[in-house]
């Protein structure tokens, strides 16, 4: 089941949930309208939400600390009056800001990446050490072949198992991950900076990027913008300015 948060107001609210229900056709997916960021924040203590569509009001640093950075997993969608200035800064895969007055067409424009959120909920099932291990896509940074096997980098720790790695890349294609080196397929949704011969993964893992690969993708040169770490410094200062 994806779970989809709605903070907005209803006329967009509306035209959202029309496009979703055509997009998600064969998916199971549910969403809730909330009027209130607070009334939000309580329903989190509850459910866990895949994707979160918010009014430009809310796109705020103490905010931002308490539904991006908190859930690093989900995708983020803006609704703006004029989205440009913050699509130009923005790096992070996930983050995505859109035009009320071109909704409609925004939204077509990332339904793939609304489906491959969705898809991302499903486990790779893997046998490590002799017991059998279910990892959610959405956990997964990035898979590298070291000799003859691959290791699965994931928010739960590092596991490894013999596989073909170019078989592995045509497994996750649906899933949004980039070939980005010989050794190496990274989860795009995570993708954060790209550089002459790296990327940037979460603001925190450079894995190489092959001159090939950059060429193939089409990927240019763009550094972090380190929106999520900013979220995160000012959530930790507001933290310590209760304490």
């Amino acid at each position: 089941m994806i779970r989809i948060a709605i903070l907005e107001h209803e006329k967009e609210t509306k035209d959202i949930v029309f496009l979703l229900a055509e997009f998600f056709k064969t998916t199971d997916w549910t969403f809730r309208h909330f009027y209130k960021a607070s009334d939000l924040a309580r329903a989190m203590k509850e459910e866990k939400y895949q994707i979160f569509f918010f009014d430009e009001m809310f796109d705020t640093p103490r905010l931002e600390s308490v539904f991006v950075h908190d859930n690093p997993t989900a995708m983020v969608v803006y609704l703006y009056g004029d989205p440009q200035p913050r699509r130009a800064g923005e790096t992070s895969n996930r983050i995505f800001y859109l035009s009320k007055s071109h909704l409609v067409e925004d939204l077509k424009a990332i339904e793939s990446d609304l489906k491959t959120q969705a898809a991302q909920k499903e486990v790779y099932s893997l046998v490590y050490q002799g017991v059998k291990i279910d990892i959610p896509v959405e956990d997964i940074f990035y898979l590298e072949k070291v000799g003859k096997n691959v290791h699965f980098h994931t928010r739960k720790g590092e596991f490894h198992r013999r596989l073909n790695l170019t078989d592995l890349d045509a497994e996750f294609e649906r899933y949004g991950f980039l070939r980005v080196h010989i050794s190496y397929l990274v989860n795009g949704k995570y993708l954060t900076g790209i550089y002459k011969d790296e990327v940037e993964l979460n603001h925190s893992m450079r894995v190489p990027l092959s001159r090939a690969q950059k060429k193939k993708l089409g990927l240019t040169v763009r550094s972090s913008s380190r929106h999520e770490d900013a979220a995160h410094s000012a959530r930790m200062t507001g933290a310590a300015a209760k304490e």
